[in-house]
């Protein structure tokens, strides 16, 4: 009786395997297919009007007033700020850009992040998160890195030949 009950078992997974793994592999397919679909939007909508970033921030003490005085003012008119303090809203006021962040920002150090976007559909993410926990100890190296790829990658509209002036705020999500 063991041995047939085994027999049934090892039937029943060489039986529903193949099924797994089509399941699988679909579930990869699709999952490659969204990527793109937010790459193109964020291309269309975003990225073609000179705004080739998405940064998204919290209102932690940790961070919030340096990135509003130091980052924001270089980027504001070539990237959309998120705010996830206010990530509740973002289904009513930024639903396409809060897919993009949640598909490209991660699970892990998703908060303060850029995702730059660059030429083919490549998404540069640039995490801030270790680098201002490290900066409350002191030490100013990773955030001084994280903001020269930022800049490198996203200059500032003073920096950019032909540019013009800073708008007064920056570009939001909203209304896209």
């Amino acid at each position: 009786m063991n041995r047939l009950k085994t027999i049934g078992i090892l039937a029943l997974v060489v039986l529903l395997l193949p099924l797994l793994l089509i399941y699988v592999a679909a579930y990869m397919v699709l999952l490659f297919v969204w990527g793109i679909v937010l790459r193109v939007w964020f291309w269309r909508v975003h990225a073609a009007r000179g705004r080739p970033c998405l940064f998204v921030y919290s209102e932690s003490p940790n961070w919030q007033a340096y990135i509003e005085e130091n980052i924001l003012p270089r980027i504001q008119d070539r990237a959309v700020v998120l705010n996830w303090s206010e990530r509740r809203l973002w289904d009513t006021t930024s639903p396409w850009e809060a897919r993009f962040f949640r598909r490209f920002a991660g699970d892990r150090e998703f908060n303060p992040v850029a995702l730059v976007f660059r030429g083919r559909g490549h998404v540069q993410t640039i995490r801030f998160h270790q680098a201002f926990l490290d900066l409350k100890h002191g030490r100013e190296s990773a955030l001084r890195a994280a903001e020269a790829e930022l800049f490198s990658l996203v200059p500032p509209t003073n920096e950019r030949p032909g540019a013009g002036t800073l708008s007064s705020g920056p570009a939001t999500a909203s209304g896209s």
